[in-house]
């Protein structure tokens, strides 16, 4: 019995066998690649690579569609297979095709395999087909790379021989073009969300920026006096109510200062609100260069200012109030007969044994404070006056 068919068709079998595990190699290897590579020409080239080394290619390349030109975005031979360590490449123009320009154009334009047996002898090939160099392409395939019928570019192989690829190529390139589209189309959504992510975050980020400063310059303005730079009566409160209330736990000398300009409205009437705004300014400065580290000064409102003085007596209560007189005395604003002479009342009140239990106590000593002012003014202004003289005068 002849046995030759048999091995003939074996070996015929055998031959489809291996080409079946090359092709189900080469989609194995590119649906391992990863999308989430940083480069998009990385990705590419790692599918050229996979396609190279799973077939009898001399040549591959994909190009894609930008606009109405097809650009060269990969290219792989078996030299670059066999020397990966040479280094890369001169930097070149990339090869570029329009539109139904050659074999490669034609296949982006009709969105269809084009498959050139003998390129010598074909008129579809552009001689040299640009770049390409003729005489060493016998046969060229070439295969739209799209997804949902959108073309993203073309993938083309080629080799010396003519006659070369068989209708199983074609299969096996439509299938590859098929997954590589869905690849490039996961690449380029998963970096657009990467994108979108980065820059939706950083606006969050400014965001949250602007919002934190907002946040502190809402919190600036509610303790802080916008004329004169001073705290207000808010910041007043929680911060001289915490140190008096340390104050009375451990026993010591607290001192509560009221001061309010004299005849602040006259000054507004005759010289006008700007020079009172001036007066107010100037005063809260002086202020501030008398008082010490540790002593709550705040606007009170209007022309009325209030100053704390933690480990503070009577005693050192009114030579703070002294200093602060002097001070105002001191000062000349205007010229001519608009000089203006600022004075101000000043009412002193002190912590003592009996208020230290109280749970109000900040409001009393406000309280006291401010009837020693008043009584300072009733005594002709321009001078500060103790809760405690006027206790003894009543």
């Amino acid at each position: 019995m002849d046995s030759a068919p048999f091995v003939e068709a074996y070996q015929e079998l055998s031959q489809r066998f291996m080409r079946l595990v090359n092709d189900l190699s080469a989609l194995r290897g590119l649906s391992a690649l990863s999308f989430r590579q940083p480069d998009e020409s990385a990705l590419l080239r790692g599918a050229m690579r996979v396609l190279m080394e799973n077939h009898d290619l001399e040549r591959c390349s994909i190009f894609l569609l930008e606009g109405e030109e097809l650009v060269c975005a990969s290219g792989l031979d078996w030299q670059d297979l066999l020397a990966p360590a040479s280094g890369e490449h001169p930097a070149r123009k990339p090869m570029t095709f329009h539109l139904g320009q050659g074999i490669i154009g034609m296949a982006a334009e009709t969105n269809r395999l084009q498959h050139c047996r003998d390129c010598p002898a074909e008129s579809r090939f552009l001689p040299p087909d640009k770049q390409l160099a003729s005489g060493s392409i016998g046969s060229l395939i070439c295969v739209p790379v799209s997804l949902d019928g959108r073309v993203l570019g073309v993938v083309n192989v080629s080799h010396p021989r003519t006659q070369f690829f068989s209708e199983g190529h074609e299969r096996l390139l439509q299938v590859f073009a098929g997954f590589l589209a869905q690849i490039l189309a996961n690449w380029r959504y998963y970096h657009r969300m990467e994108q979108e992510i980065r820059h939706r975050t950083r606006e969050l980020e400014q965001a949250l920026q602007e919002a934190e400063q907002l946040k502190r310059r809402y919190h600036q303005l509610s303790i802080v006096d916008e004329l004169t730079g001073l705290h207000n009566r808010r910041f007043f409160f929680a911060e001289a109510g915490s140190a008096l209330a340390l104050a009375a736990r451990h026993g010591h000398a607290f001192s509560l200062l009221m001061i309010d300009l004299d005849h602040f409205k006259h000054i507004n009437d005759v010289h006008g609100h700007a020079m009172g705004d001036r007066v107010l300014q100037i005063t809260a400065a002086l202020l501030k260069a008398q008082i010490r580290d540790g002593d709550i000064l705040a606007r009170f409102g209007g022309e009325e200012f209030v100053l704390a003085l933690a480990n503070t007596d009577e005693q050192g209560a009114r030579q703070m109030a002294r200093r602060i007189l002097d001070s105002l005395r001191a000062l000349q604003l205007g010229a001519g007969e608009q000089h203006l002479r600022v004075t101000a009342s000043i009412g002193i009140a002190t912590l003592d044994v009996d208020m230290a239990e109280q749970s109000d106590r900040l409001e009393h000593l406000l309280r006291r404070a401010d009837q020693a002012l008043y009584y300072g003014k009733a005594c002709g202004r321009d001078q500060s006056q103790c809760y405690t003289s006027l206790q003894q005068h009543n």
